[in-house]
């Protein structure tokens, strides 16, 4: 893991503050060592940086990157890109390899408008649906402020790609975001919710439907370039829980937006 001066300074600036976002402990962290870009999703990323990028000349920032699996998939792919890695686990960070244009920076997205770069592009891949706090409704306003500190940092031609997992409710549309966070939050029901196959269990996730990802986006200065279902996305959620928690339509949705003019 690449460490510099200023990768130490934004570790003690991280420690320093009073966290309003909940954090996974290491065990499951292990969990999302992981890559879940498959060849498909790449192919929807690929498309869109290869039309607004085309002479693959970028900088680019990869929030929650953990691992830096994707980053260095970018890399590869665009030789005259640089990248940099932002994740608040230093277990998920040790695991990155060294590249001579990848920047590792250890703090959390609540820690975004400290970061004094511009950027072409701005990657939340599955990210969004952790900045989970006390409350529902916190949980909420950390995606919102995420999305809102990553305005200044981007260029004026920049864009931001975000991967979500889509989770619309039969008839309420929004009811399993809510069902799933309140389960998921409650640590008196962790070990249970835990064996029912809930990663976050005891620290909780906020997943929410299309309508509510576009309603949140709305909020922002961004516009949608262009949206895309993941079409070959398989639910592995059991049906007896989809029925429990309301669920309908799930798959993950990808989009790619632009600064307003």
């Amino acid at each position: 893991m690449v460490i510099n001066s200023k990768v130490q300074k934004l570790i003690k600036l991280k420690n320093m503050q009073v966290r309003k976002m909940k954090q996974l402990n290491d065990l499951q962290l292990e969990y999302f060592d992981t890559e879940y870009v498959n060849p498909t999703r790449w192919e929807i990323v690929k498309v869109l940086i290869d039309k607004d990028f085309p002479d693959g000349n970028f900088k680019f920032l990869d929030v929650g990157g953990g691992n830096g699996v994707f980053t260095d998939r970018l890399l590869q792919s665009y030789p005259n890109s640089e990248g940099t890695v932002l994740d608040n686990s230093e277990l998920l960070l040790s695991k990155n390899l060294h590249h001579p244009r990848k920047n590792i920076i250890c703090d959390s997205v609540e820690n975004l408008g400290n970061l004094n770069q511009k950027y072409d592009l701005i990657n939340f891949n599955w990210v969004l649906h952790h900045l989970v706090g006390k409350s529902y409704n916190d949980s909420r306003n950390n995606m919102l402020s995420a999305l809102h500190n990553v305005e200044s940092l981007l260029t004026d031609n920049g864009r931001v790609s975000i991967f979500e997992n889509m989770y619309d409710g039969i008839f309420l549309d929004n009811l399993p975001s809510h069902l799933i966070f309140k389960l998921t939050s409650m640590k008196m029901i962790a070990g249970i919710i835990h064996k029912m196959g809930a990663n976050t269990a005891g620290v909780g996730v906020c997943f929410l439907s299309k309508k509510q990802w576009v309603a949140t986006l709305n909020k922002t200065h961004f516009s949608v370039q262009n949206y895309a279902d993941d079409k070959e996305s398989k639910s592995i959620i059991p049906l007896s829980h989809r029925i429990f928690l309301h669920l309908g339509h799930v798959r993950v949705g990808h989009f790619w937006l632009s600064k307003c003019v």
